[in-house]
């Protein structure tokens, strides 16, 4: 059985380059899963409804 890939350093910089080019994304790193994932576009939730961690 072969070891799970690791995330380098090289992986996370293109992953955020990558996100830098939409309008709207989010980079979600899981490095003990050794997963990257790009979301891209506008998120789920509505404008209107309050977040928590907006408040100032």
């Amino acid at each position: 059985m072969t070891a799970a890939a690791r995330i380098s350093q090289a992986d996370m910089d293109r992953a955020v380059k990558a996100a830098a080019k939409a309008d709207r994304a989010r980079v979600v790193l899981r490095l003990a899963k050794g997963e990257i994932e790009i979301i891209i576009g506008e998120s789920a939730e509505s404008d209107d409804e309050r977040n928590d961690f907006d408040e100032d």
